[in-house]
């Protein structure tokens, strides 16, 4: 891969006509990676060239050993077309899954297959330099081990909390060194193109294109997980805002002189509703003497006690744990209600490890925005979870980079083709 789309020597010396082709090249790759193998017919119609045209650039990407015929597609009243689509080894993306305390590795291919396992390691999030150095350490050591073309690594894709400015690299929560964008660090010590995006949006991503909410154009994504988060999905397109810090749900004031939260105001939704609110409220229950299946998990040490704790509990029945989860998804109700009535969404969808605890979430939400939302807008609004899975979050580190990425390989031919202009 390395020697075609991310090789800015070949470009530099591609006549204008060859660059053209190689546009359209990458425009092929995007429309065959999100919408499957498809006939050249439909592929020349989406992208509006001429059929010869779009053989021969179809021929020049099997010769790259990008795509292959795929079998044959439905006939529409002759031969039956062949489908061209997507080699599985095409390309590979390593997802970094982070959250305050621990951080996840994987690697897709360009089918969207899981091709190593998870790596999981203790990373305290903070802006410490030597956070970041076992960062890299990490990916370094997690894709030599894989075994990996490295070449045909076509981006990192980082999803973690935090105020995320995506287009320009920062993130002003975590991993913020000064004026130097922390994908510009990762790229020159990685030697890999990274993307980075806050986890909830990388979530919202990740259910839009490949989970539940596929082809929906009003979507809502709560990731519930040790804070909230919530991406949006408005008129068929994440919503960043202007700055790319839109959805900073969980700083919505809820409680009248509340309790501090991490932002520095009081009262706010995470003070009340979030995974670390959830986990507090089951520590101090089981330290006052409440009976749970909580205790039993931890081995008798309340620190031991975590989301993963509180939610399998629930799941098992444990009455405890079940009226936590029942007290948060009341308080999330009454924030979801504030959002249905100001964007209208078709679909509302859980994920994180607190909307694994399924109806015992779900319906006090639902509950709540039947009390607190006005019934006419709300009665069209369903509430889903993502099915996504434990591993949503490394699915967003995946839809990050494949957001992006083949925007970035068509920039670089755009930015080539002016430099060579002026």
């Amino acid at each position: 891969m390395e020697n075609y789309l991310f090789n800015s020597y070949l470009l530099t010396t591609l006549s204008g006509l060859e660059k053209k082709k190689y546009l359209l090249s990458v425009r092929i790759l995007k429309f065959l990676y999100f919408k499957g193998p498809n006939p050249v017919a439909d592929i020349c119609s989406h992208l509006k060239i001429s059929t010869p045209n779009g053989n021969a650039i179809l021929a020049m990407l099997m010769e790259q050993d990008l795509i292959e015929k795929k079998g044959y597609g439905l006939s529409k009243g002759g031969r039956k077309p062949e489908l061209y689509g997507l080699k599985d080894d095409a390309f590979y993306v390593v997802s970094v899954d982070m959250n305050i305390h621990q951080t996840q590795l994987t690697v897709f291919n360009s089918v969207n297959e899981q091709v190593t396992d998870v790596h999981s390691f203790s990373l305290e999030l903070d802006n410490e330099v030597s956070t970041l150095e076992v960062l890299v350490r990490e990916i370094r050591k997690f894709v030599v081990d894989s075994g990996v073309d490295f070449k045909r690594i076509i981006g990192v894709g980082l999803s973690l909390p935090g105020l995320v400015d995506s287009k320009g690299g920062y993130n002003y929560t975590y991993l913020n060194y000064g004026d130097r964008p922390v994908t510009s660090i990762l790229q020159e010590q990685l030697s890999l193109p990274v993307f980075i995006e806050n986890d909830a949006k990388a979530v919202a991503l990740a259910v839009w294109r490949f989970g539940i909410a596929k082809n929906q154009k009003d979507v809502m994504v709560l990731f519930l997980d040790w804070g909230i988060g919530l991406g949006l999905i408005l008129n068929g397109k994440l919503y960043r805002g202007s700055n790319g810090f839109a959805g900073e749900f969980s700083h919505i004031p809820m409680v009248e002189d509340g309790a501090s939260c991490i932002c520095g105001k009081n009262g706010c939704l995470q003070t009340i509703a979030a995974g670390a609110t959830l986990v507090r409220n089951a520590r101090e229950g089981i330290l006052e003497g409440k009976s749970s299946l909580m205790s039993h998990f931890a081995k008798g040490d309340v620190n031991d006690v975590d989301l993963r704790t509180v939610v399998d509990a629930a799941l098992q029945g444990d009455q405890f744990a079940i009226n936590l989860l029942s007290d948060i998804g009341e308080h999330l109700g009454k924030g979801i209600s504030i959002l249905i009535q100001l964007f209208n969404p078709g679909m509302i969808v859980l994920g994180g490890k607190m909307a694994e605890a399924d109806q015992y979430l779900t319906i006090p939400i639902q509950q709540s925005v039947n009390k607190y939302a006005m019934h006419k807008i709300s009665e069209g609004v369903t509430i889903k979870n993502s099915e996504l899975g434990k591993e949503i979050g490394l699915k967003g580190g995946l839809a990050v980079v494949m957001e992006d990425v083949f925007d970035v390989l068509g920039s670089v031919y755009t930015k080539k083709k002016a430099k060579l202009t002026k």
